[in-house]
């Protein structure tokens, strides 16, 4: 602590002038300082304290009782009662208060007139070093909005300034500019309550039954936004829907009373920094201008991943199509673009990842006989495909389902309703369209891409797969060999798929099994299969074989058995003899006849 704080504090405790002259003059006396020095720390003229010291010296402690060296508190002016009482208050009121504003406001409200110097030697035995906060009505704290602002003009006529006013009731300074300012333009009808919202708005939309809505679609989307829970309102169709930001009052009071979930923050730290629409490369221009494709892993089962591969229409961010598959494969991928083609048409092109499933010569192949040109984004870059900002919708509205899904067609459910959900709600990139179109399925309506015969969408795909109808042992006939897929698919049709060396057999765009297939594309014939793949999907029968055999006793695939062809024998006409008779008996006859 400084020379000059130390005797600001004791000065306080000064209960005698003679103590208060003793203290001003105790360190040029004992410790040699200059009068100088002193002078700066405790704010008295250089002169008046060396000739305290010099009495001091000459004539001890006697000399500091002369009346024409005392300190100027002893000799502060006297104001009437009701005066003082009210200088102390506004300065206990709002220490930063100026002088010259409390001279204005005892001019006004009392016609006393003084000076801010007298003020200042008035107030300066009552200065504290700690200004304790005082319990005032703040603005916001009126329950009339009236006589709120009745109290902010009548405080300016006082004589308070515009800052001392923001500062003593709360309110920003710019508030105060425009109370002044409505009362100086109406009157006191400008401190009226005029609003600009609808006359038959309601006076409190964050009543208990919409809060009671909003927390439960916080539980239900915990890691959604305002915008998201906004959007499901609308979705639901809720008759007076209130603004985002009144949905986001909301849902603040529901986390802070009601025990929603808190805000969601995403657990990767290295978060990317946000990158403009106008810096993709591939931009929509119009419907079924560029669909865009990805593979997003989504969630674990029994240790295995789930994956997520949707196809998203560029222009409106309608999913045209997308599922949940156990294997990012050539295969589910080829089953989901199928899926696209047949019911939306063939877009101009088609964009993705650099992926070893999207740079396949197959699927390359198909996209080039359809006439859509494959476009791949940057290595590095995964913004470029406009479908990973929507994977970003997806972990928020629906990641947190799938994460409490315990098996596989649970998953596949959530993923149905999410692709719906997301189709049919509000989408951040429409919400300035002039036609008022704001969900992906509204943008899109009933426009279809290029049309594409189904014939021959078919047999472009047939060279990938080809259908095969199961028997009652769930074994299906391919060339010349029988193939197990499901038992429980018996009388299905299932779709076989032959890539790259394995064989694969889906029903509705599951695998069932996998094998390795030895194939060859020149007599487009299996040669031989190994590796079965069996797997456990909601189409394996409940009911338990009564004879469970083990890898080496159930034969899962073999080839049709040789067939044998008998030889036809030509049975030519045989004339059977008419009488037993001998060689001679003939020759006997023939004479005769001669």
């Amino acid at each position: 602590m400084s020379a000059a704080e130390d005797f600001e504090q004791i000065r306080m405790f000064f209960l005698d002038p003679l103590q208060h002259d003793y203290e001003v003059i105790r360190p040029i006396v004992l410790f040699g300082e200059t009068a100088a020095e002193r002078s700066r720390q405790t704010g008295i003229d250089r002169t008046v304290i060396g000739e305290k010291a010099r009495r001091f010296v000459t004539d001890s402690m006697g000399a500091l009782a002369d009346g024409r060296t005392q300190p100027a508190v002893g000799e502060g002016p006297i104001y009437p009662e009701a005066i003082a009482g009210y200088i102390i208050y506004l300065k206990q009121l709002y220490p930063p208060i100026h002088l010259r504003e409390i001279e204005r406001i005892l001019l006004r409200k009392f016609g006393y007139q003084t000076n801010h110097h007298t003020l200042k030697r008035f107030l300066k035995p009552y200065e504290t070093p700690i200004q304790l906060e005082l319990d005032l009505t703040t603005f916001s704290s009126f329950a009339d909005a009236y006589e709120a602002r009745w109290t902010v003009v009548r405080m300016a006529h006082e004589g308070w300034n515009k800052k001392s006013i923001a500062d003593c009731l709360k309110l920003s300074r710019s508030h105060v500019y425009k109370i002044l300012e409505a009362f100086d333009k109406d009157g006191f009808e400008g401190l009226e309550d005029h609003r600009t919202r609808p006359p038959h708005h309601p006076g409190d939309q964050l009543d208990l039954p919409f809060l009671k809505v909003v927390l439960d679609l916080q539980h239900e989307y915990p890691r959604a936004g305002r915008f998201r829970i906004h959007g499901l309102l609308d979705k639901q169709g809720e008759e007076k829907l209130p603004s985002e930001p009144t949905v986001g009052r909301a849902m603040a009071i529901n986390r802070r009373f009601h025990g929603a979930p808190g805000p969601w923050k995403s657990a990767r730290d290295d978060q990317p920094a946000p990158v403009s629409h106008r810096h993709l490369p591939y931009r929509p221009e119009y419907p079924h201008h560029m669909w865009f494709t990805d593979i997003r892993y989504l969630v674990q089962l029994d240790g295995s991943w789930v994956y997520s591969i949707c196809v998203l229409e560029g222009y409106s961010r309608k999913m045209l199509a997308g599922m949940v598959s156990e294997h990012q494969d050539f295969i589910s991928v080829l089953q989901i673009l199928y899926a696209a083609l047949a019911e939306y048409g063939c877009p101009k092109a088609l964009v993705s990842d650099n992926g070893s499933v999207f740079t396949a010569g197959g699927y390359l192949s198909i996209l080039r006989e359809l006439e859509i040109e494959p476009l791949h984004i940057e290595k590095g870059k995964p913004w470029q495909n406009l479908i990973e900002a929507q994977f970003k919708v997806q972990l928020r509205l629906a990641d947190y389902k799938f994460e409490q899904a315990q098996m596989l067609d649970a998953v596949q459910n959530e993923h149905a309703a999410f692709i719906e959900t997301f189709n049919t709600t509000r989408h951040y990139a429409h919400r300035k369209r002039a036609d008022g179109h704001r969900t992906p399925i509204d943008v899109l309506g009933w426009l279809k891409g290029r049309r594409v015969e189904a014939k021959r969408l078919r047999e472009t795909f047939r060279r990938a797969e080809f259908l095969r109808t199961v028997n009652r042992h769930g074994f299906v006939s391919v060339q010349r060999f029988y193939i197990y897929a499901e038992s429980g698919l018996s009388r299905k049709r299932v779709f076989i798929w032959i890539y790259e060396g394995e064989l694969s057999i889906a029903y509705k765009q599951t695998v069932v099994a996998r094998y390795h297939c030895a194939y060859d594309p020149k007599h487009k014939a299996i040669q031989g299969l190994s590796d079965p793949t069996l797997y456990t999907t909601k189409f394996t029968p409940p009911q338990l074989e009564l004879i469970e055999l083990d890898d080496e006793q159930w034969v899962k695939f073999q080839k049709h058995p040789s067939r044998t062809y008998s030889k036809r024998i030509a049975m030519l006409p045989k004339q059977l003899p008419l009488l037993d008779l001998g060689a001679s008996a003939l020759i006997l006859l023939a004479l005769k006849a001669i």
